[in-house]
């Protein structure tokens, strides 16, 4: 079994076990986010898309190549996920999220179809493009 999937499963195992606690916390504490008790779809995701970067970033381009489909099938969720989040609080997407979308669905698109350096450059760059994406989604959610 791949660390990937170990990281995965770990992963999901953690999220099925304080889903309640934080769905409770969450309805504890109102104003928390977009609307009181309210769960974006997207907080479930954020963990393992976390994990599934770090593991990203800590591989060697040779063994990435092999967990790209498994990344982009995890990395598209996100961002439908986000998109949902986004909707669902009435928000219109900046020009700066729309553009930053935009380079990490041609990561997506592109990342197969290298190797080597170009493959390790582009993963780097993606990574980073990624958890900046992650963070501002954050930070748009709980300003709301």
């Amino acid at each position: 079994m791949s660390t990937f999937q170990i990281l995965a499963i770990a992963g999901a195992l953690a999220l099925v076990g304080c889903g309640k606690k934080k769905e409770q916390l969450r309805s504890a504490m109102p104003g928390m986010q977009g609307m009181p008790g309210m769960m974006m779809r997207s907080d479930s995701l954020m963990p393992m898309m976390r994990a599934d970067l770090d593991s990203l970033a800590r591989m060697p381009s040779q063994s990435a190549s092999r967990i790209l489909q498994a990344h982009e099938a995890m990395a598209s969720r996100m961002l439908d996920a986000m998109g949902s989040d986004m909707t669902m609080m009435n928000m219109r997407p900046a020009s700066a999220w729309t553009a930053l979308v935009d380079s990490v669905k041609q990561d997506l698109a592109e990342l197969p179809s290298l190797s080597g350096r170009a493959l390790e450059t582009r993963v780097k760059a993606h990574e980073q493009r990624m958890r900046r994406l992650l963070d501002m989604h954050g930070a748009m959610m709980h300003k709301r």
